[in-house]
Parts: C-alpha cells; structure tokens; sequence
C-alpha cells in the first residue's frame, strides 16, 4: 500500500500536491461557510 501510494506520487508529483491543496482549501472553505451559515441561522 505504502510502496504503491510513494510510486504513484513518484510519477504524478507535482500535479498530485496541487490537486490535494486545493481540495483540502475548498473543503475547508465550503465547511467555514456552511458552519458560519448554520451558526447564524436560528
């Protein structure tokens, strides 16, 4: 599993790290947003 994930991330490096950033970005993003809504709302 380790070997696989570190040849996989060997071959697709760079697109794979800004794949992931901006998924942990608008993941983080829509939950402030749907979190902030929820608070707000009674």
């Amino acid at each position: 599993m380790v070997r696989a994930l570190r040849q996989w991330l060997d071959s697709h490096e760079l697109p794979a790290i800004i794949a992931a950033v901006l998924g942990v970005i608008i993941a983080l993003s829509v939950l402030i947003v749907v979190g902030g809504y929820l608070v707000v709302t009674p």
